[in-house]
């Protein structure tokens, strides 16, 4: 109801001259206009512990707009498996002149700094990057983190499944290079400001009432 107010014409011609009315809405908008960086990882396997990182992706987000991007392939210790490259399509001839993790270490986190994070099944991507990159160098994630997967699954609980492709096909969003760490990002871009309505319409508007509610 307030939602409909705010995008009535009505009040939009009365915000024209009451400047302050704009806090309402900024206050209702407020999940879509913040500040995100979008991430995902490729790795040879499913354990952190055993596997590692063999690309990295992520989108700044500013007010809805991609305002930087960080796409990095990197060259693992051990070969990559048949298995691997046949889901991902990264090969070892692709990483072979690629950077070492260590070496995008240091760009990787200044990207990041500051920035709430958007992961499609956040727990997966950070258990990569705390066991490879803060654990090693015996430092914390800061960053909050927003699991589009975890909020999927609490707004609409009835599809048969969450993952990526299959909401980007209930969204009607064109998938590009499924499962390479640049094209998931850019699919969890669109699925993050499909869901965010659909956050409002359950009262979550803010940030800190998302993490709250879904932590």
């Amino acid at each position: 109801m307030i939602r409909d107010l705010l995008e009535s014409e009505t009040f939009k011609k009365l915000e024209q001259d009451y400047k302050f009315l704009s806090r309402a809405r900024e206050q209702l908008y407020q999940l879509e206009n913040d500040d995100y960086v979008i991430l995902d990882t490729e790795t040879t396997g499913l354990n952190a512990a055993d596997s590692e990182i063999i690309e990295i992706a992520a989108l700044k987000v500013k007010n809805k707009e991609v305002s930087g991007i960080f796409n990095k392939l990197i060259k693992p210790r051990n070969p990559i498996s048949e298995e691997i490259t046949r889901i991902t399509g990264i090969t070892n001839e692709m990483v072979e002149e690629a950077p070492s993790l260590g070496e995008i270490t240091g760009l990787f986190l200044k990207f990041i700094e500051g920035s709430t994070l958007i992961m499609h099944n956040a727990e997966f991507d950070l258990s990569f990057i705390n066991h490879h990159i803060f654990i090693p160098r015996k430092k914390e994630l800061g960053s909050p983190a927003i699991c589009t997967l975890k909020v999927s699954r609490y707004i609409l609980p009835n599809l048969p499944n969450h993952k990526l492709i299959s909401l980007a096909q209930h969204f009607g969003i064109p998938v590009k290079n499924s499962h390479r760490a640049l094209g998931d990002v850019e699919t969890t871009f669109e699925l993050w400001f499909k869901l965010t309505p659909l956050l409002r319409e359950k009262g979550i508007s803010t940030r800190e009432d998302l993490l709250k509610t879904i932590p």
